[in-house]
């Protein structure tokens, strides 16, 4: 019997010395023992005859540790007062900026640290490498940072993100021994670079919204906290236990541990699941039940399908389906559910806002019901960014501005009087803009049909950059003040030298 073997190998353990190097070995074929009593639903039988081994000093350590000895021990304890009062109240502050995914993302990466903590404290220090020793059990936290870099957040949330994922960093300290770095100056470069970006939220929101700066009082707590904690009890790098379990076995008593409440009602599922399953005769069977008390079944009243109906016949008479009962019904809501089936075109909503944050004109998703749009430039730091408008025409007003940006537009029309630095087109068709004073530099990019009216002034000054774009023109007053319109170049001979290849024009132009 399982018990008697298990006794036997505990008195051999307690009154021999001479099993020292064995102990071990023995040691791990008593958790199979367990494991086997557990399996076969024998655990707690016979318990009361096993003799437990003696300890003595010259013993190697048997690594029996107890499993709750991890969750009472003081360095974890302190780690879960740091997520109880420094993480938990984060995720509330993004849950009140309506970043409640960010913050649970950003609490399950520092519970997975938890585990980690858990596993040192019953566990030897790995003899290979920590990384590799410790791979397996970082895959949640991974996966907790890789949805956070997979969140879709409005663009004023750029630098809330980026302050998390640069404090998040700081978690890799479970993996870092001196020389040549200590985790706690690993843990301080991580969170001044986060502090960097979260400076910037205290800038723009300082005096305006509390919850801002409630976020980064939160985010610069959960450094100092995580730092305080590392200090005291991982110093040196992550802390293990030099009489525990080698770190596989413990992570295995660590989860089991953890999952073995519900382990007898998994066995119960089973149990119930295997007896159902009879064969082909417990199926017979239910069926024979189906049947009613005059013989009817659920094949009852089933049309009979003749020799001639069967097409794999040579007696198939090539039936219309329309002569199947219902099928013609069927055709149609199939059709009718795959063109349900078709998602609608989102629509977005327009927008024409500016936004202090890169000093910025945003008009998007304007349609020709917009009609003219007026924009007023205050400060010549300020630019324009157009996006996916369609049949619009932009009027921009002021003496001058930084940029103009045209971005997926289709027959939107721009007039504006000087920019500093350029206006730029890509991914465009049927553009026109008017420049009614100067402007430097024309780029355009990936566009078909670009019309550009130029000043007088800026005739002489403007330059034209363009790349994968056809139907381009420019149009100008001469001296005399007589319109001239000329197409830019889209053709070019190119011919190679000894040392490098020149282009010219194609004669079409001239």
């Amino acid at each position: 019997k399982l018990w008697q073997i298990k006794n036997f190998i505990a008195k051999t353990m307690s009154k021999s010395s001479a099993v020292g190097p064995l102990q071990d070995l023995l040691d791990s074929v008593l958790k199979r023992l367990d494991a086997l009593e557990t399996a076969a639903g024998l655990e707690g039988l016979n318990t009361s005859n096993q003799v437990q081994p003696k300890s003595s000093g010259s013993q190697v350590g048997t690594g029996a540790v107890p499993k709750d000895e991890s969750e009472s021990s003081p360095s974890l304890k302190a780690y879960d007062d740091h997520l109880r009062n420094d993480v938990a109240p984060l995720a509330k502050s993004c849950a009140d900026l309506e970043l409640e995914a960010l913050g649970n993302h950003l609490k399950s990466a520092w519970d997975g640290i938890r585990f980690i903590i858990a596993l040192a404290n019953i566990s030897k220090q790995p003899q290979e490498d920590l990384p590799t020793a410790l791979l397996p059990h970082l895959k949640p936290i991974q996966t907790a940072l890789e949805e956070i870099r997979k969140l879709r957040l409005e663009r004023k949330f750029d630098w809330h993100l980026k302050a998390v994922l640069e404090m998040a960093t700081c978690l890799s300290w479970v993996l870092i021994k001196p020389p040549p770095q200590t985790p706690v100056a690993f843990c301080k470069e991580a969170i001044a670079s986060s502090i960097f970006w979260s400076n910037k939220i205290r800038k723009e929101f300082k005096g305006k919204d509390e919850k801002q700066i409630a976020f980064c009082d939160g985010l610069k707590a959960v450094g100092d906290g995580l730092v305080a904690y590392v200090t005291e009890y991982h110093k040196t790098g992550l802390t293990f236990n030099p009489k525990g379990l080698s770190l596989p076995d413990a992570a295995i008593n660590l989860k089991d541990s953890v999952s073995k409440p519900s382990s007898s009602t998994s066995k119960k599922n089973v149990v119930s699941t295997s007896g159902s399953a009879g064969g082909l005769s417990s199926l017979m069977s239910e069926l024979k039940g189906k049947q009613t008390t005059d013989g009817s079944s659920a094949a009852t009243g089933l049309r009979k399908v003749t020799r001639e109906q069967q097409t794999w016949r040579k007696e198939f008479k090539g039936e219309k389906c329309s002569n199947v009962p219902g099928m013609s019904k069927m055709g149609q809501s199939t059709s009718s559910n795959s063109s349900a089936g078709k998602k609608p075109k989102k629509v977005a909503s327009p927008i024409c806002e500016y936004q202090e944050r890169g000093h910025k004109w945003v008009v998007e998703h304007q349609t020709k019901d917009a009609g003219l749009l007026t924009i007023e430039i205050s400060d010549p730091k300020q630019q324009v960014y157009i996006f996916n408008c369609e049949d619009v025409t932009v009027q921009v007003k002021g003496t001058k501005l930084k940029s103009i940006i045209m971005d997926k537009c289709r027959r939107v029309n721009v007039v504006f009087n000087s920019v500093i630095s350029s206006c730029e087109m890509v991914n465009s068709a049927k553009i026109q803009c008017q420049a009614t004073g100067v402007c430097p530099t024309f780029s355009i990019d990936k566009t078909v049909g670009c019309l550009i009216y130029l000043s007088a002034e800026s005739r002489k000054l403007t330059s034209f950059v363009t790349s994968q774009s056809s139907e381009m023109n420019v149009s100008y007053p001469d001296d005399g003040g007589v319109h001239k319109e000329l197409p830019i170049p889209e053709q070019f001979v190119h011919r190679v030298g000894e040392t490098s290849l020149t282009s010219e024009v194609s004669d079409l132009y001239h």
